[in-house]
């Protein structure tokens, strides 16, 4: 084959080729405007809502992408539940597809029903908590550990925090694995995705869906108690010695 041929040849295919690079362009570039669009509607989170934050965001997703979030084989040991949770009614929720923020997408009260239960309504009648903004969220508030208690090794990233609350009235908690287990396979939670691998989340860190009536309160009030113990009772770290203070 002459130079001249092989030129030809090489022009002949360069045409499809580049067709088909520009088409998986065009469907990436649309692909990644409609993602960022739909993480942003989501509302604030852990991450700032620009193009840094859905890249970090992006690569968590990348990590935790076959993560089942309703698998509890490896959710073993004790609890702090003091009674069993009922098993919440209908399907579950669906949950949007992000790691960050993690968020529920329907089954939210419906106008003739507003929760009760707050972060601020937690702690006021529990002197083993106190409130502050979340270390996970930083828009939310959220139950920590009360100044000076001892904490559980899943409270060192967060100095502590137990749970916090988001705009639609689902919470992000940590339980001890027994407790997360019979959440989840009663309906009421299910395991965030980065749980015990990325940013910092506990291994048996939960979201617990929207209450929607005072049953679903007085159930997701249950574990918000479950949680709480897990945090605070009979644990080794002072909570000074993770603030640093003296």
């Amino acid at each position: 084959m002459t130079l001249g041929s092989k030129l030809q040849a090489r022009r002949g295919w360069s045409g499809p080729w580049v067709r088909v690079v520009l088409t998986a362009v065009v469907l990436a570039a649309a692909w990644v405007v409609r993602d960022y669009r739909g993480w942003v509607a989501l509302g604030p989170g852990g991450l700032p809502t620009t193009a840094r934050g859905w890249l970090s965001m992006a690569v968590v997703r990348a990590r935790v992408w076959r993560v089942d979030p309703f698998d509890t084989t490896r959710l073993t040991g004790t609890g702090h539940l003091t009674a069993p949770l009922p098993v919440r009614a209908g399907p579950r929720p669906k949950v949007a597809p992000y790691p960050i923020p993690h968020r529920q997408l329907d089954q939210f009260p419906g106008p003739e029903f507003t929760s009760t239960l707050t972060i601020a309504s937690f702690v006021a009648t529990r002197a083993s908590v106190t409130m502050r903004q979340s270390y996970f969220e930083k828009h939310n508030d959220a139950v920590f550990a009360a100044a000076g208690l001892p904490i559980h090794a899943d409270g060192q990233v967060s100095g502590g925090e137990i749970a916090h609350i988001h705009a639609d009235g689902s919470f992000h908690v940590v339980l001890a694995p027994a407790d997360a287990a019979q959440a989840i396979e009663h309906r009421w939670a299910e395991l965030h995705p980065a749980a015990g691998r990325a940013a910092g989340a506990p291994p048996a860190f939960v979201l617990v869906y929207a209450p929607r009536n005072p049953d679903e309160v007085a159930a997701v009030e249950q574990l918000l108690d479950a949680a709480a113990t897990h945090m605070t009772a009979n644990q080794q770290t002072p909570m000074h010695a993770l603030s640093g203070d003296d």
